[in-house]
């Protein structure tokens, strides 16, 4: 067997030219027009991380996750491996953390919604889509879906965080931003994130790991406590709301007042569990992703049914 330097090029029959994997038979008019898509897509490249697909979806669907405080595109993965038959996942991923560790932490979720909004659109992201975030990423979700220029093909799937109109997080003032370096200072926000349960609280016992993870989860926290939805704001685009029987952050009266914030309808699924119910429960929110993408099959290109 001959090795690939003794392998004979191949030449192209329509210009008779000699090719390889960067093809020679490109005009400049095509490599312009590919330098140009590739540096739009430099643009909004830092805030999409896609999940590899190990199969082709069935659907044309897309699930769009955002993550909550201290989260990023890995905190998801495991839902998005549940769904990646019939949709294409990706990710929100916040400055401040992974890859984008260098660059300043958020501070204004109104802000953060503009530039997510903006790189979908220069995106062109086409097809149904559903924006999945849980609590801090469903205020940020709701805020990117109001401004998106087609919101009646997206299902916004807000998890673990109540309607816009009756937020009420606890008093923050353990997650205070202004600068400690004091352990004293981190025990009510370590005793915060503990008490929740979350995905991240066991890196908090490793002081190492909690130099690194600390301080994004409090800029997130304070951002989202400073958070403020316009008044009688809506999206028109159906709702599903996510809620744990145990979580301190949620009622049942907080998740249906949803309600007032669509003019495409709201369905409330409620899962055992505390604030995190999504970590102990993640094959149920898969199957309640699929059926959103499965009833509208037929339908998908137009976008979900009313």
């Amino acid at each position: 067997m001959r090795s690939c330097r003794e392998m004979p090029r191949r030449r192209d029959a329509r210009c008779g030219r000699n090719w390889s994997r960067h093809s020679p038979c490109s005009t400049p008019s095509d490599l312009r027009r590919s330098f140009w898509k590739r540096l739009a897509m430099l643009d909004t490249e830092p805030w999409m991380r896609r999940f590899p697909a190990t199969v082709s979806p069935t659907t044309s669907w897309t699930v769009l996750f955002f993550p909550h405080s201290g989260g990023s595109a890995g905190s998801y993965q495991e839902l998005a491996a549940r769904v990646a038959d019939l949709a294409r996942t990706a990710c929100v991923q916040y400055p401040g953390r992974a890859e984008r560790g260098r660059e300043p932490l958020f501070t204004d979720v109104h802000v953060l919604a503009d530039q997510v909004a903006g790189a979908l659109i220069r995106r062109g992201e086409a097809g149904p889509m559903i924006f999945f975030g849980h609590s801090l990423g469903a205020a940020v979700a709701y805020e990117v879906v109001r401004r998106m220029p087609d919101q009646r093909r997206i299902v916004l799937v807000a998890s673990g965080h109540p309607a816009p109109s009756r937020l009420k997080l606890p008093a923050l003032d353990c997650v205070s931003d202004v600068r400690d370096d004091s352990e004293d200072r981190d025990k009510p926000l370590i005793e915060l994130i503990k008490s929740l349960g979350g995905p991240d609280a066991g890196l908090l016992d490793h002081p190492l790991l909690r130099r690194m993870f600390l301080p994004v989860i409090r800029g997130d926290l304070m951002a989202h406590s400073r958070y403020r939805p316009e008044a009688d704001s809506a999206v028109d685009c159906p709702v599903i709301a996510l809620m744990g029987t145990a979580d301190p952050l949620t009622s049942t009266q907080d998740v249906r007042a949803w309600e007032r914030h669509t003019s495409s309808g709201l369905r409330v699924h409620v899962l055992p569990g505390g604030h995190f119910f999504t970590q102990q429960h993640t094959g149920d929110v898969a199957d309640i992703l699929r059926r959103v993408m499965t009833a509208h099959a037929g339908s998908s290109r137009q976008g979900p049914a009313r």
